[in-house]
């Protein structure tokens, strides 16, 4: 508990994620102005209802490179200025250590993502409305949970991949760069990954289908790749010399 309330103090700290925070909280705001404006094509868009389905539109998936700006700054830095060397050689287990870090990495962006389209809803009721009358799904609130925790879990399947580059290059700056060519590379079609897959689920919400059994299934590779990258790093972690 000590090592996660450190990383956490860590966090709170970070250039990196108050820059992050900055520029999502940007987003959420021209999010609200921009999108769903005079949009009739779903139900909800035109309200502040819609918020919690536009939040990976508005951001846009491609996003989740700025993540790789706290994962860079969190973990590859970190081997760079010798704070883990010195960290384990004062006798702090390497499983515990790496654990720690991650959770606090996971909570940080899951709360920056939530934030961030928890403000997207405010401006947009304040600046659209938040008015439901024939506008709003069936079981709405299971859709917005079903919806964000799958959007999580394919964000935090990305976030795995920057903390396995992270612990293999052990450098900020070429641990970001290779992070930010990976996401490129996806968005410019060269491959699928997460961010195709969280862009593909809005389909789902234009159609209706969030609590269809097709959801889910969308979502099978970021699990894979969540956990066969945050295998890979732990195994790194454990086994690479830190000095």
């Amino acid at each position: 508990m000590r090592l996660f309330i450190n990383e956490l103090c860590k966090i709170k700290a970070s250039r990196s994620v108050k820059g992050v925070v900055i520029v999502f909280l940007f987003f959420a705001l021209l999010s609200g102005m921009v999108f769903g404006a005079g949009t009739t094509s779903w139900p909800v868009s035109r309200y502040g209802f819609g918020a919690p389905f536009l939040w990976l539109m508005g951001n846009g998936a491609a996003g989740f490179f700025l993540y790789a700006a706290i994962v860079s700054g969190l973990f590859a830095s970190e081997f760079e200025l010798g704070v883990i060397a010195n960290a384990l050689g004062s006798g702090v287990k390497r499983s515990s250590y790496f654990i720690a870090k991650v959770l606090a990495v996971f909570g940080a962006c899951i709360l920056i993502y939530l934030g961030g389209m928890g403000i997207l809803f405010l401006f947009k009721c304040q600046t659209m409305g938040f008015d439901p009358t024939g506008q709003i799904f069936a079981d709405y609130g299971l859709k917005v949970l079903v919806y964000n925790a799958w959007a999580i879990v394919s964000l935090l399947s990305y976030i795995a991949v920057y903390i396995f580059i992270a612990c293999l290059m052990r450098e900020a700056v070429p641990a970001f760069i290779a992070s930010l060519v990976i996401t490129i590379a996806e968005m410019l079609n060269l491959f699928r990954g997460p961010v195709r897959i969280a862009m593909d689920a809005v389909a789902f919400v234009r159609d209706d289908t969030v609590l269809s059994p097709d959801f889910p299934k969308l979502f099978v590779p970021c699990l894979c790749l969540l956990t066969a990258a945050l295998g890979a790093a732990y195994l790194l972690f454990l086994l690479q010399d830190v000095d």
